[in-house]
């Protein structure tokens, strides 16, 4: 029995000390690991291609050639996540070391719901609720904001877009055009024969609700007739035929 508590006793000791040696020489390989290689990757959310790829590169490549000391523990990989994430559209970073000894980056993009046009420029308005300058070389097929005048305009537009979305009317990808005015906006439907006219203040939500059952009550065919539907009038759809 004796003899058996100390066979016991020396196994743990071997294993803690495999153990041990495993986690130094993961530490002292991780020390002596240099750069060789890195690799970066972009994810897109619809296949929305809009954050500057090369100058993600460029940062990265910055940020290796600024390193006096190239072994992988040295480098301060979250400054480089935190310099990655201050790119445009670029909504999350993560950067690591792979079993290869590659540096490893990975780019998540920020998915743009609509295109605001304003100023004589373009920008993207993002699902959450920032304005950036559009990116001269992405083509995305967004509905498109109009009438607004300057970025705080732009962001509050955000919310008229989320109670629409949330309507039984239009989602997004429904949504060709939305024109806002001073006390009212102007709807446009992808593929519809018609516009839509609605209250812009708290009655939006009711005005939609109205729109909602409108809709439901009528077939293809009357609806194919449509030119325009004003909603701004208490319990009533004043429509113009074409």
């Amino acid at each position: 029995m004796r003899k058996m508590r100390i066979l016991q006793r020396i196994g743990i000791v071997i294993g803690l000390g495999l153990v041990i040696w495993v986690f130094i020489g993961a530490q002292l390989s991780a020390q002596l690991w240099t750069i060789a290689n890195h690799e970066i990757s972009f994810e897109y959310p619809e296949n929305q291609r809009i954050v500057n790829e090369s100058a993600a590169k460029k940062t990265v490549q910055d940020f290796l050639a600024s390193q006096a000391d190239s072994a992988a523990m040295a480098m301060d990989l979250h400054l480089l996540e935190t310099s990655l994430e201050a790119l445009p559209y670029v909504a999350e970073a993560q950067v690591y070391w792979n079993l290869n000894s590659t540096l490893v980056v990975e780019l998540r993009a920020t998915q743009a719901r609509a295109k605001v046009f304003m100023e004589q420029s373009k920008y993207l308005l993002t699902q959450g609720g920032a304005v950036l300058p559009a990116p001269k070389s992405a083509q995305i097929d967004l509905m498109v904001c109009t009438g607004l005048r300057d970025s705080a305009e732009a962001a509050q537009a955000a919310h008229t877009l989320d109670i629409i979305e949330a309507s039984k009317c239009y989602d997004a990808s429904g949504l060709a055009q939305v024109h806002f005015e001073q006390d009212q906006i102007r709807i446009t439907p992808r593929g519809a024969g018609h516009s839509i006219t609605s209250n812009r203040d708290e009655r939006l939500a009711n005005d939609l609700a109205k729109l909602a059952a409108f809709y439901a009550a009528k077939s293809d065919e009357e609806l194919a007739t449509l030119r325009h539907l004003d909603l701004r009038f208490k319990n009533q759809v004043v429509t113009t035929v074409q």
